[in-house]
């Protein structure tokens, strides 16, 4: 089977790594006071284990100021989708499989994880973590599909992080928390909910969303946090690529639930000829992942990134 050109992982991977300590000796000496800090080192998230668990009040996120981020922090998107090189009638009629990490940044050795991984993958940063830009640029280096994991609005009052997108911003302060969010996710080819049940189900947010990002190229994906979503139409109705997720990988963290829900997305993939997965970078996922390659290509599927599935049905 023909492979793309962003199936290169091992030099990818070595490239990535030499970027690692030059980006982070150059983010120590020059990047303070330049980026914004966040207040108690992750904007009031307390980091254990595997768990991230959100402590600052909604409240306090809502009435937080955006810092302007420098015009040499801005997001090196070109506003065009990189087209999958020399597929061929095999590639297009192929299943394919699009598996993308959330929640990536947080944790730098999970990261490190991720971009040693021989798979294609989308990785979803999460703008306001301390080392988001820097190990964005690594992701792109390695091969790997960068993403924007969009902080918005949930039911209840889980904390979706600082600049979350909310129902009571304006259209105005929703467009600028979102250039803000794509200026910390360096390469971002496109971006997916984190959270966000309650905003996604909004159909005036989501208009206030899409509207401006509409040309840009850039590719959206409803994590279906919630059934009573809206975000895909609304992305599509706007003029964006949209898609939806079809399997959560490690809803339950636990080794047999993950890898019958990578069962899952492998079958559906057959059956409908793609699929899209959603999982987080917890140790158990990051492992069964370093056999998926060998078992989807048993099963007759190609693991494709979101950028190529895109590039696909252009």
């Amino acid at each position: 089977m023909t492979q793309t050109a962003a199936f290169a992982p091992h030099l990818g991977a070595a490239i990535a790594a030499g970027l690692l300590i030059c980006s982070g000796l150059a983010f120590q000496a020059g990047a303070e006071g330049a980026v914004m800090r966040l207040e108690d080192s992750l904007g009031g998230l307390a980091v254990s284990g595997d768990a991230q668990t959100a402590t600052s009040s909604a409240a306090r996120i809502a009435n937080r100021e955006i810092v302007p981020i420098p015009a040499e922090y801005t997001s090196s998107f070109d506003g065009t989708l990189m087209t999958v090189q020399d597929a061929g009638d095999a590639f297009l009629q192929t299943p394919t499989l699009a598996i993308i990490i959330d929640d990536v940044g947080l944790d730098r050795s999970a990261t490190e994880r991720l971009l040693a991984l021989d798979i294609p993958l989308t990785l979803a940063f999460l703008p306001y973590a301390d080392a988001t830009s820097e190990l964005a640029l690594a992701a792109r280096a390695a091969g790997k599909d960068v993403f924007l994991h969009l902080p918005m609005e949930p039911v209840g009052l889980d904390d979706p992080g600082p600049h979350a997108l909310a129902r009571h911003l304006t259209a105005d302060q929703i467009g600028e928390r979102v250039r803000w969010a794509l200026a910390r996710v360096p390469g971002a080819t496109g971006f997916n909910n984190h959270m966000g049940s309650r905003l996604t189900s909004d159909a005036a947010a989501m208009d206030a969303l899409f509207a401006p990002l509409s040309g840009q190229g850039l590719v959206f994906v409803d994590s279906l946090t919630s059934s009573e979503s809206v975000a895909g139409d609304r992305a599509a109705q706007a003029g964006l690529r949209a898609y939806r997720r079809d399997v959560f990988l490690d809803h339950e963290i636990d080794e047999e639930a993950i890898d019958s829900a990578l069962s899952d997305a492998l079958a559906r993939a057959r059956e409908t000829g793609s699929a899209i997965a959603i999982g987080h970078p917890h140790s158990l996922t990051l492992a069964a992942l370093e056999g998926l390659g060998a078992r989807a290509a048993r099963e007759g599927v190609q693991l494709v990134t979101i950028r190529d599935l895109a590039a696909r049905e252009s």
